[in-house]
């Protein structure tokens, strides 16, 4: 991650798999370091971003290649990432969703392409424990260059986790997984409703929550990896 404006997009393998409450977890985690953290959000929302705003302090931009071009879209990541320590890009829907003939297109892994930025994808383990391996490499293996460095596994438990990166080291020749999620307790779970999640502003509690969620997820995932 080694670049002038250093970036990660997290990306999830569907919606509704953890991707926001570990971007909103892991922006509190890099603010809590010290660290002048930037957020983005791909695609047009509106909610997601209210949720990173309030956690860093700072304008959240869209970045959205289907309203604006490529180079707009660099032009908004470079004015809003230049003066920032690391700045995390929230993906939108399942990594690969889009539109167009390739399906591709105006998703989140198009925006990592466009922008040259590295990739971290959210797996939901639960129920399963070595199946979680063929889903990475379905993942990685579906185009020629997938952008995804890493993974995160949701909704596991240590033990199922130290199993799955195991043999994940064994079958992928090196350690790829930046961590794993518990299942998080009902106090720790943002509202939702039929359109999405509800506004930070509608939520009193919402950096109760936040800190909350920081102190169970912090130990279970290297920061560093993230940062480097």
């Amino acid at each position: 991650m080694k670049r002038k404006i250093p970036r990660l997009v997290l990306a999830g393998t569907n919606s509704g798999c953890g991707k926001t409450t570990a971007v909103c977890a892991l922006l509190q985690a890099l603010v809590n370091r010290g660290l002048k953290t930037g957020a983005f959000k791909c695609g047009p929302d509106y909610i997601d971003p209210m949720f990173h705003s309030r956690i860093i302090g700072a304008k959240c931009a869209n970045l959205d290649l289907h309203f604006f071009p490529e180079n707009t879209l660099n032009c908004l990541l470079a004015k809003n990432g230049e003066d920032r320590d690391v700045s995390l890009i929230e993906g939108v829907m399942g990594y690969y969703d889009g539109t167009g003939d390739d399906g591709f297109g105006s998703s989140s892994y198009e925006i990592a392409v466009k922008t040259d930025t590295p990739v971290l994808l959210i797996v939901n383990g639960g129920g399963c424990s070595a199946s979680v391996l063929a889903v990475m490499k379905g993942f990685m293996e579906l185009v020629c260059d997938s952008m995804i460095a890493g993974f995160i596994i949701n909704n596991v438990t240590e033990m199922t986790y130290r199993y799955i990166k195991k043999l994940a080291a064994k079958y992928f020749g090196r350690n790829m997984i930046a961590g794993y999620i518990p299942k998080l307790p009902k106090e720790c779970l943002l509202s939702s409703r039929h359109l999405g999640l509800v506004t930070a502003g509608e939520i009193d509690n919402i950096d109760d929550i936040i800190s909350k969620t920081v102190d169970i997820i912090r130990p279970c995932i290297d920061i560093d990896m993230i940062t480097d």
